[in-house]
């Protein structure tokens, strides 16, 4: 089922919008690949779903992801990179797929933060895959679930004063905020990142997950030979489980309003 051609697009997938936010930048980094996105958005957010079901989700995004010749893997949800990563790559051991923890792990090791934030989903804080790979590259790692906030942005509230004070409720005077660095630990999150940082120290870095994937992913293809040939631009195809429109309205503010985009339903475990 896998596909190690070049010519394949890149397969990335989410529960909603947050992965919009990774395609973006993968785009901008690498504007001749074709992109093959999968929103989850019948089963969204996966932050408030058992490790079990995200695992059970996708495994069945990915058989589609591969069934439309993708080349490679992208997960780009935090909650399904830390509960479904290595299922996945048990499930299909000739596939490359990455996940959005590594990449930003790897940028806090090289850049020596001292003190580490971190904020996700409940699914993500309580699976400890950032605190167990912080574990001695940092001196001291603060983690805070927060998941109203992936809701609140599927929801449209990315500004005002909804945002302001479901933001501050969570990060005002907060050890977190205090870091020198705050990994946003939902693809969702770039989205308030402006507000976040009007709430946190002013020492503290606000780390930029979307591009730091991005690069990593650039660099995973190419050590593989697997980077487009062509000269053109890409193309974006996105399917999502559940056509809302918040979802289509998000969308077109990433890639204009002439999206390709589907609703694909998904043939899932039946015990999801």
């Amino acid at each position: 089922m896998s596909n190690n051609q070049p010519k394949g697009p890149i397969g990335i997938f989410d529960s909603g919008v947050g992965g919009l936010t990774i395609a973006r930048a993968v785009r901008e980094l690498m504007p001749n690949e074709d992109i093959l996105y999968f929103g989850d958005t019948l089963h969204l957010p996966y932050g408030e779903k058992s490790p079990d079901a995200i695992r059970r989700y996708s495994e069945a995004i990915a058989r589609f992801l591969l069934k439309n010749e993708a080349k490679c893997i992208l997960i780009a949800c935090n909650s399904a990179s830390a509960n479904a990563f290595h299922h996945l790559k048990k499930t299909f051991p000739d596939v490359l797929f990455i996940n959005v923890i590594d990449p930003v792990v790897d940028f806090i090791r090289l850049n020596k933060f001292s003190s580490v934030g971190v904020i996700g989903t409940k699914a993500t804080i309580t699976s400890l895959a950032y605190q167990k790979r912080l574990d001695g590259i940092s001196n001291q790692i603060i983690a805070k679930a927060t998941p109203l906030l992936a809701a609140m942005i599927e929801e449209g509230f990315t500004d005002g004063n909804v945002a302001e004070s479901v933001i501050t409720a969570y990060l005002g005077n907060d050890h977190v905020s205090q870091s020198d660095a705050l990994i946003l630990g939902c693809t969702h999150y770039p989205l308030i990142s402006e507000k976040i940082k009007q709430v946190v120290s002013d020492q503290c870095t606000i780390i930029d997950g979307p591009g730091i994937i991005a690069e990593y992913t650039k660099n995973q293809l190419e050590d593989l030979a697997l980077v487009a040939e062509r000269k053109k631009p890409g193309t974006i195809r996105i399917y999502v489980s559940d056509h809302t429109p918040s979802f289509a309205r998000l969308a077109g503010l990433f890639f204009g309003d002439n999206l390709d985009l589907k609703e694909q339903n998904l043939a899932y475990d039946p015990m999801g």
